[in-house]
């Protein structure tokens, strides 16, 4: 049950942005780990020198930042903690990305349409960032995807199913 396994592993990319998940304050949960997982057998497998930009702010029951506490993850697992770009405000996918834009582009001094970039989030929910990156002005993005827990799919894909359906009709 699956709309987006992984896939593109080997296209290039300027720019790697890992999209937050939940933090219960400082730990992060299974599903960002396996993103972080998935970010580094990407920088393992094909660039270990691509510069990576986690992304997420401090919601509520956590005491970190999920950017923070990524970086960390990141970091322990052996990357370079110079090719780590943090972005830490957003609380939404939307400024998710929106924020990790203007990271981007003044790291790069290029705009984001001239970046090849590749999203790493969990399986349920590209296709959802993959809308919500063409609104944001992405226009060269690939995603490369963590398998979400299959005992959590249908929680998963019907909150993914109304919260696409909200960014849609209304937005949000």
């Amino acid at each position: 049950m699956l709309f987006y396994p992984k896939h593109d592993l080997k296209t290039d990319c300027d720019y790697i942005i890992v999209l937050g998940a939940l933090v219960n304050k400082n730990k992060i949960s299974k599903s960002l780990q396996d993103r972080l997982d998935t970010c580094v057998e990407y920088l393992q497998e094909i660039d270990k020198d691509t510069v990576v930009v986690v992304s997420g702010g401090k919601g509520r029951g956590e005491n970190i930042t999920e950017a923070s506490a990524m970086r960390d993850y990141l970091v322990s697992k052996g990357i370079d903690k110079n090719l780590i770009l943090i972005e830490d405000k957003s609380t939404t996918t939307k400024e998710n990305f929106d924020f990790s834009k203007k990271i981007i582009e003044n790291a790069s001094h290029k705009k984001i349409e001239n970046l090849n970039i590749k999203v790493i989030t969990t399986d349920f929910h590209t296709l959802r960032s993959k809308i919500i990156s063409k609104k944001s002005g992405y226009k060269n993005t690939t995603f490369y995807t963590s398998k979400s827990n299959s005992r959590l799919a249908i929680l998963n894909y019907t909150r993914e199913f109304f919260a696409l359906i909200c960014n849609l009709i209304l937005g949000c």
